[in-house]
């Protein structure tokens, strides 16, 4: 499947357009409660789906979906409930275009890290497991035009230290496309907008995994595990890979 979309970022919102200009999306950050409502609403916490509704909740980020008029709101929400529960694409009527429509919207949301359907871990990945001993290392980071000092100091919490220096520039996809990683790297950068300044970090940022840590300092594009390294050279995968 191939989504095409025109998007707009700003400090309290991400907009997608779709093609036939009817169907939007928007990812909130900062919802502005007691405007008219519209579409359905995803309400996410820390990327975690939270309820599916006719109504914003206050629980974090706001992902608003306005479907296209053939699309009945009603169907798409409990289509959404129905995937969610069944952690598998299950929509409820046999319309094409909202079975189209829901596939795409999954796809286009696991993208931006919003997964809908869980995904399920592949056993051949390289495995890492945090240690108690490995928050007590300070790994650096000095690659891609991006500077940075960071402490995975819990199982699912990196602190990124006030004063990473962050990458300005990304680089297009050949076609000159933006790639997923920078489209992600912004994402996150977005999230913590308030928290930089002129490309530098005012205060501590903290992250979920080594993946965001590398896509937030110099958007991704290489394996992170092998970018972050202590004093003596020693990267967090020697720290961390399950051998």
């Amino acid at each position: 499947m191939k989504i095409q979309a025109k998007m707009t970022v700003t400090p309290d919102f991400v907009e997608l357009v779709f093609n036939n200009e009817q169907s939007r999306l928007y990812i909130h950050h900062n919802f502005k409660y007691g405007q008219p409502l519209s579409g359905v609403y995803l309400n996410f916490k820390n990327r975690n789906l939270q309820s599916a509704s006719l109504q914003p909740a206050d629980v974090g980020t706001v992902i608003q979906l306005i479907s296209p008029k053939d699309i009945d709101e009603t169907a798409l929400l409990e289509s959404i409930k129905k995937t969610v529960s069944n952690k598998k694409l299950s929509v409820v009527t046999d319309n094409q275009n909202l079975i189209d429509y829901i596939e795409g919207i999954v796809l286009l949301l696991d993208q931006f890290m919003y997964a809908i359907i869980p995904k399920t871990k592949v056993s051949a990945k390289t495995q890492h497991r945090w240690k108690k001993s490995i928050a007590d290392v300070t790994f650096m980071v000095d690659a891609f035009g991006s500077k940075a000092t960071v402490f995975w100091q819990k199982r699912q919490e990196l602190r990124i230290a006030k004063g990473a220096i962050l990458r300005k520039n990304y680089s297009l996809n050949k076609d000159g496309s933006v790639g997923l990683d920078a489209r992600m790297g912004t994402q996150l950068r977005q999230e913590q907008a308030n928290k930089i300044e002129k490309s530098i970090t005012t205060e501590d940022i903290i992250l979920k995994s080594v993946n965001e840590v590398g896509l937030f300092l110099y958007f991704g594009g290489t394996n992170s595990w092998l970018v972050l390294k202590d004093s003596d050279n020693k990267s967090i995968d020697e720290y961390a890979i399950v051998k």
